[in-house]
């Protein structure tokens, strides 16, 4: 430890020295040890000791399995098995949600935004670490009311970013534009509200999305949108269900 902290000293001198616009000839040197207490190094240990046990808690559940997928899930457009499982998982849970907390209604459409989702999830054995590594933020669900020339334009921010993900909706794009969009089984009707069901970053505004804060009526629910997909992951796994979503068409290209 002493001899590390004499070579800095060293290696700081000669920088300086060098740096320096008037060039000087040094004749010698000398070097001094700075002591370092000992109560430093006790200091260390003693933290070690106390994070070590929750690092090992932590790492044990990061390893931990929620469930087995079929195929490697991978992020594309205008869909994939990945934004179609996430899209469908958010719609689900969000109802879910909305149902523990009473808030007496069931969302009609859900988004993931296509920015957020920064991974993956491999075939077989999906872990904790995998859904930290899809979803490191600590984004919460919100529930969002649209009315339907809302609902509209937030489809046609969809369509000219080339699809993305989404649960709840059948549409096609066409010069940037959802066309023929329905909601559930039903044709998209401007005169009806829909509650939408996404992250708080959007809601407010993020990626481009600023048609969302003009919407009817916003509920936070408070609950982390990483939290949901794990205990999706973990209510499959205890069916005996795998993670296998389709291709289904729900947006296409006209």
């Amino acid at each position: 430890m002493r001899q590390s902290i004499s070579h800095l000293l060293l290696i700081t001198c000669a920088i300086i020295l060098f740096s320096c616009k008037t060039q000087f000839v040094q004749k010698s040197y000398e070097v001094d040890n700075i002591s370092v207490s000992e109560e430093v190094g006790s200091m260390d240990s003693t933290i070690v000791a106390l994070y070590s046990p929750y690092k090992n808690i932590l790492e044990k559940d990061m390893n931990r399995v929620l469930a087995i997928a079929d195929n490697e899930l991978v992020k594309d457009k205008p869909e994939s098995l990945l934004t179609n499982f996430l899209g469908d998982l958010l719609l689900e849970q969000g109802a879910n949600i909305a149902k523990q907390q009473d808030l007496n209604l069931v969302p009609d459409v859900s988004f993931f935004n296509y920015g957020g989702i920064r991974s993956s999830l491999p075939k077989g054995e999906i872990t904790v670490g995998n859904i930290f590594e899809l979803m490191p933020f600590e984004n919460e669900m919100v529930m969002l009311q649209l009315n339907g020339a809302q609902m509209q334009a937030f489809l046609d921010y969809i369509a000219a970013h080339g699809g993305g993900s989404v649960g709840g909706v059948n549409m096609l794009i066409n010069d940037d534009k959802a066309t023929d969009v329905k909601i559930g089984e039903q044709t998209l009707d401007y005169n009806k509200n829909y509650w939408l069901v996404t992250n708080d970053y959007v809601a407010a505004g993020g990626d481009g999305l600023e048609m969302l804060e003009e919407n009817q009526k916003y509920i936070n629910s408070g609950y982390k949108i990483r939290d949901a997909i794990i205990v999706y992951l973990e209510e499959l796994n205890n069916k005996n269900e795998h993670v296998s979503p389709t291709l289904d068409g729900r947006i296409r290209y006209e």
